[in-house]
């Protein structure tokens, strides 16, 4: 097998919830047949940059066939910034997250695009987390901090759940079960936010300490067709949702072009 599914913290013990989706897609959304024999394959995230692209060329050259290919699938930009330091010859886009992606990489007008893990639905049914229940979860960013005290103010039931999951399978699923037993999602992390959006749970784009690149954000919802600002409380969050109503956006999403060009053969 000369392909692999790459992510960030692959191989770690402690993963990434928005990177370690690729395991899930995996082990639920795709069967092993690939419609590739070689390339770095990345079926998540905003991890199309000049980095991963040279080093799938790289790893070409290692297995000696000069033929390191970057896969990419509904992944994104973290900036409007073409890329820089690198061709194309050796890169493929198979849809990716949003408009701005698309706008940013010069792509076709036709080309799909959504941010997979919206797919999920599709593939895999939440079960009911008894912590999460009913209440306001709070997201962070993998690398900010919790919420503060007076993040929190004025909030009612809450929990805080960190994206800092056991890199598996079983630990994406269990924060997939939490957003969606959940009553609303405060989410600092991305992928917090589109899994809430993509099985119709209320959410907010929290500001928190920082916002982690706010380009790839804005592709993430340039896909669906609305534009939510951050909000830094539970009461803003609500107020912005209700008024911009991206579960609206959401039930016109047609993700069915983005599917057919994954790299995988779908279990549909």
């Amino acid at each position: 097998m000369m392909w692999r599914v790459r992510y960030w913290r692959e191989g770690e013990k402690i993963g990434n919830f928005g990177d370690s989706l690729s395991l899930v897609y995996m082990d639920l959304m795709f069967t092993q047949r690939c419609r590739y024999t070689f390339g770095d394959i990345y079926l998540v995230g905003s991890v199309i940059d000049a980095k991963r692209i040279n080093e799938a060329r790289c790893s070409g050259f290692v297995q000696g066939d000069g033929r390191g290919q970057a896969i990419f699938w509904g992944c994104g930009a973290r900036s409007q910034r073409p890329l820089e330091g690198t061709g194309l010859s050796n890169v493929q886009f198979h849809g990716v997250r949003g408009e701005l992606t698309r706008k940013a990489l010069g792509l076709p007008i036709g080309t799909p695009i959504g941010d997979t893990a919206l797919l999920l639905p599709r593939f895999y049914t939440p079960k009911p987390h008894n912590d999460a229940a009913g209440k306001v979860l709070w997201i962070p960013h993998f690398r900010h901090p919790d919420p503060t005290d007076m993040d929190k103010k004025d909030c009612p039931d809450l929990l805080v759940m960190r994206p800092n999951i056991e890199n598996s399978t079983e630990g994406c699923l269990d924060m997939i079960d939490a957003i969606c037993s959940s009553s609303f999602v405060m989410a600092n992390a991305m992928h917090a936010a589109i899994i809430a959006c993509a099985y119709g749970i209320p959410f907010a784009f929290w500001g928190g300490t920082e916002i982690n690149y706010p380009f790839k954000w804005s592709d993430f919802s340039s896909a669906l067709g609305f534009n939510m600002p951050f909000a830094m409380s539970f009461a803003e969050g609500m107020e912005i949702y209700n008024r911009i109503r991206p579960d609206i956006a959401m039930s016109n999403f047609n993700g069915d072009p983005l599917l057919a060009v994954a790299p995988f053969e779908p279990r549909l």
